[in-house]
């Protein structure tokens, strides 16, 4: 489990390393954690499909609150062309960096990680 889990931290690594908004540290004693700055929230990734859930939204909710985004006000939970397009192309350069059967899995469930991006969003809208 931590090769897998220490593959995905080092294809994110430089992702991770450029955020102000959470770091994600390893511990000896629990594993990986994510920390978000400003915040008591942390969260233990144990698993791969844990640390890679975070990692891809949160990649994805960067690209929808990006200032190159054209559409700056966000109406609704769908994902517009550009949003989708260009999460599909910053999480495609990651997961490539992974070698082996993960990453070719990792790549293909990119989909996967957009359409639960728009569930979660629309669950969000309605609390």
């Amino acid at each position: 489990m931590k090769e897998k889990l220490d593959a995905i931290f080092k294809a994110f690594e430089s992702y991770i390393k450029g955020q102000d908004y959470f770091d994600i540290v390893y511990s000896k004693k629990y594993g990986y954690v994510r920390l978000v700055v400003d915040s008591e929230e942390m969260e233990l990734l144990d698993t791969p499909e844990k640390m890679l859930d975070y990692l891809c939204y949160d990649v994805i909710s960067e690209v929808v609150y990006s200032a190159d985004n054209p559409k700056k006000e966000h109406d609704g939970f769908e994902l517009t062309e550009y949003e989708e397009t260009e999460s599909r192309r910053r999480l495609t350069a990651i997961l490539e960096k992974m070698e082996g059967e993960d990453g070719a899995r990792y790549l293909s469930s990119i989909d996967g990680y957009l359409e639960r991006y728009q569930r979660s969003s629309a669950l969000d809208d309605d609390e």
